[in-house]
């Protein structure tokens, strides 16, 4: 094998090695436990504070049906699904509504809930840990939660309207 030949094969199985090895973190932060947030499966448990900052963790929730809401301030679809969580939250009874900011300061949130009047319960995920359990890449990203513990759907984007919000929490009702 002459050396240009092997020097394009040494590079080929680096970058192997390394595309395999940034996989493999990707796997076990999506991992708790052994498990991977997916649907039919029991969703990853997590603590985080509220804006009160009291810690809220899922098995507080036990026995509940809960919809799961990964959002930000800077993302458009987010501040516009936000009204309609809000509404559902105060309707909708029988399904509890949590809603994870994702990488934002305490003040930043307070702010937004301020500024948008909400009153769903939120919880801060300035570290991306409950973010990464659950595998979230992009926002908005919606996971519903049964009263058994295991998550039934997952709807990555915009919820388009109270009706389907509704629709969502009648799976797990």
């Amino acid at each position: 094998m002459n050396l240009i030949a092997r020097s394009t094969w040494v590079r080929g199985l680096i970058l192997a090695i390394l595309l395999a090895a940034a996989a493999y973190a990707l796997f076990q932060s999506m991992m708790k436990d052994g498990q991977i947030a997916e649907i039919g499966h029991a969703a990853p448990g997590f603590e985080a504070v509220n804006l009160q900052g009291e810690p809220v963790r899922l098995s507080d929730y036990k026995g509940q049906a809960v919809l799961l809401n990964f959002w930000a301030s800077w993302c458009g679809p987010c501040v516009n699904e936000m009204p309609i969580l809000n509404e559902a939250y105060a309707q909708e009874p029988g399904v509890e509504i949590i809603a994870v900011n994702i990488g934002e300061s305490r003040e930043k949130a307070e702010a937004f809930v301020r500024k948008h009047q909400l009153d769903i319960p939120i919880v801060l995920d300035q570290q991306n840990k409950i973010k990464g359990k659950y595998g979230i890449s992009g926002l908005p990203v919606t996971v519903l939660i049964d009263d058994q513990g295991n998550i039934v759907d997952r709807v990555t984007g915009e919820l388009p309207s109270l009706e389907f919000v509704k629709e969502l929490m009648d799976k797990i009702r």
